[in-house]
């Protein structure tokens, strides 16, 4: 499952959605790839939790997450590592109707080394 046109966007189309309004941001690794740092803000769910998680209702998301979820017409960026488990959850979260929910292309890594220049 890979992200198709509209489904990603660059670090620095990323860092000009949080500099202009609220987005939520989904950490999709596993919890000890956190070590390695994260996006200021974000949130963790590990894509095997994904499907499920945004099948919750609003309060049982929000009693397990900490977070309001997210309405199906916000603004939902998803990133992994490199890019390929954000792409899934990216997919999984616009079949339940995500319809703005978009992948972070280059992940983490990515991130970091653009954080670095």
């Amino acid at each position: 499952m890979s992200a198709s046109a509209g489904e990603e966007l660059t670090c620095e189309d990323l860092k000009k959605v949080l500099a202009n309004g609220k987005v939520t941001i989904i950490d999709v690794r596993k919890p000890a790839e956190l070590e390695k740092g994260k996006i200021e803000g974000s949130i963790n769910i590990p894509v095997d939790n994904v499907k499920e998680a945004f099948s919750l209702n609003p309060g049982d998301f929000e009693g397990r997450f900490g977070f309001e979820k997210p309405a199906l017409m916000a603004p939902l960026i998803f990133h992994c590592q490199m890019g390929r488990r954000g792409a899934n959850a990216t997919a999984i979260a616009r079949q339940l109707g995500y319809t703005r929910a978009q992948n972070l292309k280059g992940g983490f890594g990515e991130w970091v080394q653009e954080e670095q220049q």
